[in-house]
């Protein structure tokens, strides 16, 4: 499958549509699309519809609760981290940052897609390594004064991510690609 960022998607980006950017991209069955959906999809019953109606392997045979707890743990990290970072925001002022923060992953998602194809990272161009998907994540979250533990990929800041991943990378991407030939420095 070609995991392309596709020019509609950099619309849908562009645009700020941050449901239909993760929707095209867990149509591509693209792994981190599963929780970047939940988060961004308009409505319980549409994660419910694209879990239920999907390949249930893509999914990892979890249904629509792990799902919709995956998404409301990153809000509250997210949340969380805005705060540890200095955010003194009303509830609606932080759900703005939260969105902000989403399009700032997003890009960076889409930016990482294409380097992985040009420099043909892994086993399968486009498809990201869980390292991939935490560097982005960090990259992201540094914009915004938030610390690496934030990202739930990586949340034991004393232990290396590489044993973070082996530990329980398999939670949220039981399907990533490896990380054979990926060097960070690589990416800007």
């Amino acid at each position: 499958m070609d995991l392309s960022i596709t020019a509609q998607e950099r619309s849908y980006l562009a645009n700020q549509d941050l449901d239909k950017f993760w929707y095209s991209r867990q149509q591509k069955k693209d792994p981190i699309a599963r929780i970047g959906y939940a988060l961004w999809c308009k409505s319980a019953d549409d994660l419910k519809r694209a879990i239920n109606t999907g390949d249930q392997a893509y999914w990892d045979r979890k249904g629509f609760a792990y799902w919709e707890t995956m998404a409301r743990t990153t809000v509250v990290n997210l949340s969380v981290g805005l705060q540890k970072a200095g955010f003194n925001g009303t509830f609606g002022e932080m759900r703005e940052e939260i969105k902000k923060i989403g399009l700032a992953v997003a890009n960076a998602h889409a930016e990482y897609v294409k380097n992985d194809i040009r420099n043909n990272y892994g086993r399968q161009p486009g498809l990201l390594s869980m390292a991939q998907i935490a560097d982005y994540h960090h990259e992201a979250f540094a914009e915004f004064y938030m610390t690496p533990d934030i990202y739930g990929g990586t949340f034991l800041s004393r232990v290396p991510d590489e044993w973070e991943f082996k530990l329980y990378g398999d939670l949220y991407c039981h399907d990533c690609d490896s990380s054979e030939g990926y060097l960070r420095e690589q990416v800007n």
